[in-house]
């Protein structure tokens, strides 16, 4: 299109109220830009309590061992049968799991993926202006995944070691059943598998932050491998988690020194009064 005449003069303001309602229209969209997912299971010594078990379930069953990322990305521990090759009488794990979200690439970052079962799952989630200011809402709509780096070991009456982690979460409208909420974790060392599913979900957004949590379920594919059921019901509760975007910094321990010790003044001080 060619401007001519007294348009000319109006072209800049036309480029401008353009680019205002370009912004106007993206303003608002988040994007996850690192943080932490926890887990935190309701009975990491003994993960068959309180589950509803079938023919054929295990005996016993629980955390041995978690890698965090520190670990997990480790040259000598980058493998599975390395991860299974170290001790595994650790137990009760901590109380929660904290698993560093993966960045957008994995390339250059040393990260396993791809060789050894080791799969790795990079983080994309995003989500439009219409869900970036949510308090509390117990739906959430957004693109992409958010990949987790982290393994968890467990054992028990099966005779040896299971691996699981590399855990992508993301939703799965398949999984939306009016009870599980859709956003599940899933498995990807050696092979794909959906670990849990997620239920009462809240979800707070502003801007880029993000704070997701909600109760982990065992999935009916789980529930079928360990807990003796039919594929078709989860065995129950196995715990809670929490992804908090941008991950909480932690305060140095000279700054609560120094709390209390003014707390102790400004006491002082009334008592004085």
């Amino acid at each position: 299109m060619t401007l001519t005449g007294p348009m000319t003069l109006n072209a800049p303001r036309a480029l401008v109220a353009a680019m205002v309602l370009l912004a106007a229209n993206t303003a608002g969209a988040g994007t996850l830009n690192g943080g932490v997912f926890n887990i935190s299971f309701d009975h990491p010594d003994n993960l068959l309590e309180g589950l509803t078990l079938g023919p054929g379930a295990v005996s016993s069953y629980y955390v041995a061992n978690f890698f965090d990322k520190s670990l997990a990305d480790s040259e000598a521990l980058n493998e599975t049968g390395e991860l299974i090759a170290v001790p595994s009488y650790t137990y009760p794990a901590s109380e929660t799991l904290s698993f560093e979200l993966n960045p957008t690439s994995l390339a250059g970052t040393g990260i396993p993926s791809g060789s050894g079962g080791r799969n790795n799952q990079i983080t994309t989630l995003a989500w439009a202006a219409d869900q970036d200011a949510l308090v509390d809402a117990s739906s959430f709509s957004a693109t992409g995944q958010v990949g987790l780096n982290g393994v968890v070991m467990t054992r028990g009456s099966f005779g040896g070691t299971l691996i699981s982690g590399d855990y992508k979460f993301s939703y799965i409208a398949a999984r939306n059943d009016g009870i599980n909420s859709g956003w599940a974790l899933t498995n990807y060392i050696s092979f794909a598998s959906t670990t849990y599913d997620t239920r009462n979900i809240s979800v707070t957004t502003d801007g880029d932050s993000l704070v997701f949590t909600g109760e982990l379920w065992w999935s009916p594919s789980t529930s079928a491998f360990l807990f003796g059921g039919d594929g078709s019901s989860s065995a129950g509760r196995a715990g809670t988690f929490s992804l908090i975007s941008p991950a909480p910094v932690p305060l140095p321990a000279g700054i609560w020194l120094f709390a209390s010790g003014l707390l102790g003044v400004i006491a002082s001080r009334r008592r004085q009064a």
